[in-house]
């Protein structure tokens, strides 16, 4: 029950997300979609005129809110405490809609004034970690060195099942002030989210129909593009445009619980059944002396109820003690709030509730219907009754976890490959900086003392992490003349060295370093169509291909290798001087290096040359290893479960066998006293056991091998399900099966015969 308690814990809190506003069912976010040759391409970014323009269209709409998240981390530090700076990923510019339309609770101050430029609204744990104990409001902290942001207001921290998280709220009209390229974006682009309030959720085809033509009235506006309405409670299992993984995630949560309670459910079941004869002469001499079969029905579900409730409190307190490291291990945290809302509590009583009706279920409604005459006249001796459940019950539970055993080793496997899969890039030993336009005017005296430490290889920099994100156009195929899309990214002249790239087509010395030149891999070859030899032809306007690579993994191994452009520039720190750059700068380490000291004296330099920035760093294999995170959580998961479910199955079997052991102890002593050995009687105890094991095999292998097929589809790259998976699974369950057999059975065999005989 603490298993299955923290796992829905989990998937309720999913299923949660964004229902804590009070209009959640009203709220809605503007999402878009174009076509772009085979690609759909999905948006969430408008123009900042578009809200209002779409409320004073009709009065189905009743209000609106904008919100620009930060495009990467911001720099704050409290100007009254020197040198300490940090990095903030939750900073966005909102309108004070915000706090009317959101259910976010505001501890001290008001939203009313995030209608001024540069004023600010902080979270509990932004207020403690910038002022202590000290009053934020009408202080300021400093944004990006360059602009005071007065706090005029503290909001309670955002629950934990909130899509919109934040710790500082700028206000909307702050943003167009920060730079001239802002306040460009604020008049002619679209950069803001949007979302509406309506005045009922019937109302979202009306209101469809008219973004196309209010759009247009922005001036910054895609007529041509589809428009929809997107549900503010489904945006977080969604993923943001329609992506399952999440979903996929939390179903398989749901069977792993059920499965789990069921589990231990026909453990109790079985032994129920198991224990029938004894409970049969007890309703025998009941109905004798005058009982109904209404009140022995509420004697057997009021042992049940009281079974469960004793299960309940000890399983709370191992939920206690166990729902931090269950929360490490899925990189969540759950607010406790959340435990004691009304929701969660309906569904743990529903859990009680359904938990005694199963549990109860056999001997309340079997038991109960016994014939006392049949029953007193030992019709029912010799342990036979219900057999046939209690076979059906151990095969099940062994079928579950030959299966689960099946699906953890190949999930493993899958993962061990997609780690160990050649790359075609040496990931190893680099560790990344990111770099931003504050360090542009001293990027060759940073980049040259960084390469001249000892214990550094080689350097080399690039406009976007591997493994992080790309920037993408899209092209005119050869032959078809259909959009194609191609990565690119922007690198100097050491990056194919420094990353270990292989070459296919080498360009000839000095043509690749000219800034209309581009190295392509071998995907965009094929992706273009391009016919002959590529090297000297153009893709675009003017770009001349001048050497091809082979193909290699920049983004995660789940997805295709992409068509994609190296574009080498001479002065790299061009790419350095537009204001959101986020330009990242690779140095491969020397293997014997102390990676400790290496970090902190490379944390030295970069401080020296960029005061305006703290330090951050990480190495290229953990930016490997992330984009396949949601597979690790799953691995880690299912090797949980095994172990429980097989834990469980071993419960119900040893059971089992102390009941058989218990109900022929007179035949056993019988055999010992006629001349049977241990290891004979051990084995007429073992054998209808372990056939049941093994029919539980024959069924375990087609189930396994259905959901792990279908489960690898998934994968373009992927591992093909041996057949000794299937032999570990299955000698691994007949192993656990003869040893929990094996104690009971040897101790039944090794008893006097003569006390058996005794007792009998």
């Amino acid at each position: 029950m603490s298993v299955s308690v923290l796992i829905l814990m989990f998937v309720m809190h999913e299923f949660s997300y964004d229902k804590f506003h009070a209009n959640y069912d009203r709220m809605f976010r503007l999402v878009g979609s174009f076509q772009m040759g085979d690609q759909k391409m999905q948006f969430n970014s408008f123009s900042a005129k578009l809200g209002a323009s779409l409320q004073q269209s009709t009065p189905k709409i009743q209000g609106y809110v904008r919100i620009k998240s930060a495009v990467d981390k911001v720099v704050l530090r409290n100007p009254d405490k020197k040198g300490d700076l940090f990095y903030e990923q939750q900073f966005m510019f909102s309108d004070p809609s915000f706090f009317k339309l959101f259910s976010f609770g505001m501890k001290e101050g008001s939203a009313q004034r995030l209608d001024e430029p540069f004023k600010m609204v902080i979270s509990e744990r932004a207020a403690l970690k910038y002022f202590g104990d000290e009053d934020p409001i009408g202080k300021s902290l400093l944004y990006e060195g360059a602009h005071l942001m007065q706090i005029v207001g503290v909001a309670e921290n955002p629950p934990s099942n909130s899509s919109i998280n934040f710790d500082f709220v700028a206000s909307s009209t702050t943003y167009p002030q920060l730079s001239e390229a802002n306040k460009k974006a604020w008049e002619e682009a679209g950069v803001f989210n949007t979302y509406l309030l309506l005045d009922s959720g019937s109302s979202v085809a009306t209101v469809e129909k008219i973004i196309k033509k209010e759009g247009g009235k922005t001036g910054a506006f895609d007529t041509s593009s589809e428009y929809r309405l997107e549900a503010i409670s489904t945006i977080h299992l969604g993923n943001n445009f329609n992506d399952t993984g999440n979903t996929r995630l939390i179903n398989i949560f749901i069977g792993v619980a059920a499965m789990i309670l069921f589990l231990a459910l026909f453990n109790y079941m079985s032994l129920t059944t198991a224990r029938a004869t004894l409970r049969a002469k007890e309703v025998g001499v009941r109905k004798v002396v005058g009982a109904g079969r209404n009140g022995l029905v509420r004697q057997f579900y009021v042992e049940s109820m009281l079974l469960c409730v004793i299960s309940f409190v000890l399983a709370f307190v191992f939920v206690k003690f166990l729902s931090q490291p269950f929360f490490t291990l899925l990189n969540i945290q759950i607010d406790t709030a959340f435990l004691f809302s009304p929701a969660f509590l309906t569904l743990i009583a529903a859990l009680f509730v359904a938990t005694t009706f199963i549990a109860g279920s056999y001997p309340a409604l079997v038991l109960s219907g016994f014939a006392p005459l049949e029953v007193l006249k030992g019709k029912l001796s010799g342990g036979q009754s219900g057999s046939g459940v209690r076979k059906f019950f151990m095969v099940l539970q062994f079928t579950v976890s030959i299966s689960l055993i099946i699906c953890s080793m190949v999930v493993k496997n899958q993962l061990e490959y997609m780690q160990n899969k050649k790359l075609g890039v040496r990931k190893d030993q680099i560790i990344s900086i990111p770099l931003t336009s504050t360090v542009a005017s001293n990027f060759f005296p940073l980049r040259n003392e960084i390469r001249d430490q000892v214990g550094i290889t080689d350097v080399t920099v690039s406009n976007a992490g591997l493994f992080k994100g790309y920037n993408m156009f899209f092209l005119k195929n050869f032959t078809t003349k259909k959009d194609v899309p191609l990565v690119s990214y922007m690198v100097d002249d050491n990056f194919v060295k420094t990353m270990g790239l292989n070459w296919k087509t080498q360009p000839q010395p000095g043509t690749w370093k000219n800034r209309n030149h581009v190295i392509l891999n071998e995907a965009a070859i094929k992706d273009l169509g391009m016919k002959g030899n590529p090297v000297g032809q153009i893709i675009g306007d003017r770009d001349e291909v001048a050497g091809i690579i082979k193909n290699f993994h920049f983004t995660s191994v789940q997805s295709e290798i992409k068509g994609m452009g190296l574009f080498v520039v001479s002065d790299t720190t061009n790419m350095l001087k537009f204001p959101f750059s986020n330009v990242i700068l690779y140095a491969r380490l020397d293997p014997s290096v102390n990676l400790k000291e290496k970090v902190a004296s490379l944390g030295e330099i970069f401080k020296k040359y960029d005061q305006e920035k703290p330090f951050e760093y990480y190495f290229l294999d953990d930016a490997f290893n992330e984009t396949f995170r949601t597979e690790m959580r799953m691995s880690k998961m299912f090797s949980v479960f095994t172990a429980f479910a097989i834990f469980i199955a071993s419960m119900g079997l040893f059971g089992l066998v102390t009941f058989t052991s218990e109900t022929r102890t007179r035949e056993i002593g019988i055999r010992k006293v006629l001349g049977a050995s241990v290891a004979a009687i051990v084995a007429m105890l073992s054998k209808d056991f372990i056939k049941l094991v093994f029919f539980a095999i024959f069924l375990a292998i087609p189930i396994g091998y259905y959901f792990m097929d279908k489960w690898l589809q998934d994968f373009p790259y992927r591992i093909q399900i041996s057949g000794w998976i299937y032999l570990y699974a299955s000698v691994s369950a007949v192993l656990i099966a003869l040893l929990t057999i094996s104690f009971q059975s040897i101790k039944a065999a090794l008893m006097d015969p003569v006390r058996s005989l005794r007792s009998e």
